[in-house]
């Protein structure tokens, strides 16, 4: 099992529940994505004015989009109150609290890529049905994500530079 797998099963472990896994609770989650879908389908098969392309920008403001508001959801101080019914953080560690669909909610909301996931539906369907008041959303969120990544790679930059000068002393 890679060390991110292993890493990941252990966080999500509970005393509640050892194997870490709740399947009528998974079943349930998973519902739920698929009526969402379902429910967005007969949405926009009403509409008269649809969305019928999505150009690449659109794909670019979703992807920088998504990545931003998982991390947001997942991982920004600010939001831990939204994470605080789902969460428990002890010792600097967040792991799921209770059990069943609640520590299902839990391993949801503590991985960026799942919560990715939800988030990228739910954008997309918005911008097929309201894409007026969609696209300024994602913008703000994409140019978040990029000054996000922009930080990131300066602070390898600056990291690197930091480290060449103290060799050369």
């Amino acid at each position: 099992m890679p060390a991110q797998d292993q890493e990941v099963q252990e966080r999500s472990e509970t005393p509640d529940m050892p194997s870490g896994r709740s399947y009528p609770a998974y079943a349930l989650l998973i519902a739920l994505y698929n009526a969402l879908f379902g429910g967005f389908l007969l949405l926009y098969r009403r509409r008269e004015n649809r969305l019928e392309k999505i150009e690449a920008l659109d794909v670019a403001l979703l992807g920088l989009a998504t990545l931003r508001m998982s991390k947001l959801v997942s991982e920004d101080e600010i939001t831990s109150v939204v994470r605080k019914p789902v969460i428990k953080e002890e010792h600097g560690e967040k792991r799921p609290q209770g059990t069943g669909l609640r520590a299902a909610i839990g391993k949801l909301v503590l991985c960026p890529t799942c919560t990715g996931t939800w988030i990228a539906a739910l954008m997309t369907y918005s911008l097929h049905l309201w894409p007026r008041y969609t696209r300024p959303l994602l913008a703000v969120m994409a140019a978040s994500a990029i000054s996000q990544a922009s930080d990131a790679v300066l602070s390898l930059v600056y990291t690197d530079r930091d480290l060449l000068r103290r060799e050369q002393k």
